[in-house]
């Protein structure tokens, strides 16, 4: 569970930075063109009153217009939006300076509007002047509603004050020689409509910051999941690289099917062979060949995989000539002491081939029973001798491995319980008996063919994806001349690990 919450958390907090330095790219941009459209519009005004002003026109907006508090102002505010303006092209301030600045550039706009309207500039429009530049803001910036919300709740606040005052002095005295009684709930009622003006914008600012989530987070989620096939055909690439070759000429042949449930998988495939001094294979060297199944699909099993690998490169270069029980004891010790914490077992199958001594020994930790097929056509299966590697200590480990015979025309096949698993529309599996059925019905095709067919067969019997991973494999003893084999196999044999 806490690696869960670590993983979320991880991917929560990697979703809202890229979120956010998105957003401030946006803001940045759209602040620039908020100031510079709105001084814009402000210089075509402030020129269009000049001409007006001086141009000889006469009423009572000319007079409006000439009025020095009304020019004071109108710098004032002018300057305001060019200094934002400038500051946020020269000085390129971090996302949360701009985000400040957006606040205080429309709330100081709105604050001087009431301030026009309680010193009495003539031909102001007040608290409306805010609302139209209120919604203006919310059309460019990219706010969230509380964000769109906040000059508004400052400036209001601010407005019921100076309202209050303003339309009381305003009253003409009653005939009691009081001011008149209605000013007050109409002022009231005036004020508490004014909120509502701040709807549009706010529910403007609400509908487009709930598409740019959504829209960000299918690109989001878009971008991770093409990354992650990405890295996984990567990964793919990393973990088949690990897999031995096939050997194609020689005494003996070796060639094998792999098939992850997912882009990687938790089957594994080792093989080793005696190296002479300076790296060359040996002559007529025995075949050590381990197959392994970790619990788990996927990436988990993979890197599994990977750490197997190297404690299997480990004990092969320390002992080339290890025997499949031994081989079955070190990887029990290895993975009960390390992997079985955290809930990881495998299964392994355990095998080497000895053409000098014609024998094939094996070991099998709870791994399905593999088969041993003679020249002759008899089949016999190889069960298990031991328990799942990791489920009990070293001490209490005994891989019992067990010696056949394995002479020319003789074929072994192994596989992973993916193989056996396999299930139809029905339901249905192939277990066991299914792949005896084809072992027995090879008559005529050649050994190193068994897993590609097999698999053929696996596959066309489940007619869907896998639904586990699955790894088969088959070692053939050549029927010839053992001499012109080894011969030939001189040459191959760098195939092999």
């Amino acid at each position: 569970m806490a690696k869960n919450t670590r993983t979320t958390a991880a991917y929560t907090t990697e979703f809202h930075h890229e979120f956010r330095v998105e957003t401030g790219r946006l803001l940045r941009r759209r602040f620039l063109w908020f100031t510079a459209v709105v001084w814009s519009l402000g210089l075509l005004s402030l020129l269009g009153g000049a001409v007006i002003a001086f141009g000889g026109l006469e009423g009572q907006t000319v007079e409006a217009i000439k009025s020095p508090l009304m020019w004071v102002f109108s710098v004032v505010w002018l300057g305001m939006y060019v200094w934002a303006f400038l500051f946020a092209w020269k000085q390129r301030p971090q996302d949360e300076v701009l985000l400040r600045l957006s606040f205080w550039v429309v709330t100081i706009d709105g604050l001087l509007a009431l301030s026009m309207k309680a010193v009495g500039v003539p031909g102001t429009l007040g608290i409306g002047g805010f609302f139209i530049t209120h919604l203006f803001a919310c059309l460019f910036l990219p706010w969230t509603p509380w964000q769109a919300l906040r000059p508004m709740l400052v400036v209001l606040s601010v407005n019921v004050p100076v309202t209050l005052v303003l339309a009381k002095l305003g009253q003409e005295p009653s005939a009691a020689g009081g001011p008149p009684a209605e000013w007050l709930p109409n002022t009231l009622i005036m004020l508490a409509l004014m909120p509502f003006l701040a709807l549009p914008g706010m529910l403007w600012c609400w509908v487009r910051h709930s598409k740019r989530t959504q829209d960000f987070k299918y690109r989001f989620m878009s971008s991770r999941y093409t990354e992650m096939r990405r890295e996984l055909v990567d990964a793919r690439k990393i973990h088949e690289s690990l897999f031995p070759r096939p050997i194609t000429e020689g005494e003996l042949r070796f060639s094998f099917e792999y098939e992850p449930m997912r882009q990687i998988g938790g089957d594994f495939l080792y093989a080793s062979r005696k190296k002479e001094a300076g790296g060359v294979t040996s002559f007529s060297p025995p075949l050590s060949i381990v197959l392994l199944d970790v619990t788990g699909h996927g990436i988990p099993a993979a890197l599994t995989v990977n750490r197997l690998h190297g404690e299997l490169e480990r004990v092969f270069a320390e002992n080339p000539d290890i025997g499949p029980g031994e081989v079955l004891r070190l990887l029990n010790r290895y993975v009960h002491l390390t992997l079985s914490t955290h809930s990881i077992y495998l299964t392994a199958f355990c095998f080497r081939v000895d053409t000098e001594a014609s024998t094939l020994e094996y070991a099998s930790g709870g791994h399905p029973p593999a088969f041993l097929r003679a020249v002759d056509g008899t089949i016999e299966e190889l069960p298990s001798t031991a328990f799942v590697l990791g489920a009990c200590p070293d001490e209490a480990f005994d891989a019992a491995p067990r010696t056949l015979a394995f002479g020319p025309g003789d074929t072994a096949f192994a596989y992973t319980d993916g193989a056996i698993e396999a299930r139809d529309e029905t339901g249905t599996m192939i277990r066991i008996d299914g792949l005896r059925r084809m072992v027995a019905s090879v008559d005529g095709m050649l050994p190193t063919t068994w897993p590609a067919a097999f698999r053929d067969e696996v596959v066309g019997f489940r007619g869907g994806p896998p639904e586990d991973d699955t790894l088969m494999l088959v070692v053939h003893r050549m029927v010839g001349d053992p001499l012109n084999a080894k011969a030939s196999s001189r040459q191959t044999a760098a195939d092999a690990r």
